[in-house]
């Protein structure tokens, strides 16, 4: 457009006159066509229009590989026959394909495992009726590992997008599991559990837990635990607790209990570390007292 600004221009009604003479302007240079005095149109000839389609796709091209070889996530471009035009170096290290060469070679040759069954079909669907797809999916090239998998057309092929979701499926699975087994623990009412902070004051206390004490769970929030220890207990169970909470090792403990009635219960327990992010939590505390005899 730069080039434009101070080029030629004509009216309209001008070009009609006099098409012979501006035709030949225009297979010299760009010429802007006027209506009532606003530019409205480019005259020029084809050969210089189609060298400026063509500079314009190659810029694309390249800006195109240019993010996707600084993207994150694995980037594959394929062309409409499937052959490989652009594979980035996070692709390759997810494809185990550092030392390959697999840019003019076709998809199924060099990258078998991408046709199979649900890999394959989500490909072919994005060739054939331009819709994106996309699948978590167990890593065809890596045990125990998942990737997300997705496809969408790009230039007349289809682009494959790759990424690593082997943690967040772990995680999810490890947190139905443990929500499985505290619910498995509730069924026995001689066992319960609380979560301490930092400081060893009680954040959260199950059922089986109130019940053995005999105290809903707001009125044992924000309680030291060491509060209601038998007293002669006290010193020793702090002393475990602090040296839990340095993280010196998780343990296991015996300790006595006062209870809403007057009792005194003793309990085995574990004692452990709760770790998050950005260090320490606190600590979680499962206990269990013996059935009593009839």
């Amino acid at each position: 457009m730069q080039e434009l600004r101070g080029g030629r221009s004509v009216a309209a009604a001008e070009l009609v006159r006099n098409f012979a003479h501006w035709r030949e302007v225009g297979a010299q240079e760009p010429v802007l066509v006027t209506h009532h005095g606003r530019e409205t149109h480019v005259f020029l000839g084809v050969e210089r229009f189609n060298h400026m389609a063509l500079s314009d796709a190659a810029g694309a091209t390249d800006r195109t590989r240019e993010l996707a070889s600084r993207v994150h996530q694995g980037v594959i471009l394929c062309g409409a026959d499937l052959a490989i035009n652009f594979v980035n170096n996070v692709a390759l290290a997810m494809t185990k394909s550092w030392d390959r060469q697999l840019e003019g070679s076709l998809l199924w040759d060099v990258l078998p495992e991408f046709g199979e069954a649900l890999t394959g079909a989500h490909i072919r669907h994005s060739l054939a009726t331009g819709e994106s797809g996309a699948a978590d999916i167990p890593s065809p090239f890596r045990a125990d590992s998942w990737i997300h998998f997705e496809t969408f057309p790009l230039a007349g092929g289809v682009a494959l997008l790759l990424r690593d979701v082997t943690a967040d499926v772990q995680r999810h699975r490890l947190a139905d599991a443990k929500t499985m087994l505290i619910k498995a623990l509730s069924f026995l009412p001689r066992i319960g559990h609380v979560r301490l902070s930092t400081r060893g004051f009680i954040e959260t206390a199950d059922r089986n837990f109130c019940d053995l004490i005999g105290l809903p769970e707001d009125r044992l929030k924000g309680v030291s635990l060491a509060d209601i220890v038998e007293l002669p207990a006290r010193p020793q169970l702090r002393e475990q607790l602090e040296a839990v909470l340095r993280g010196d090792g998780d343990r296991r403990i015996g300790t006595r209990l006062l209870t809403n009635q007057g009792a005194v219960l003793a309990v085995e327990a574990g004692l452990v570390q709760l770790l998050g992010t950005y260090g320490t939590e606190g600590a979680v505390m499962v206990m269990t007292a013996p059935v009593p005899l009839n």
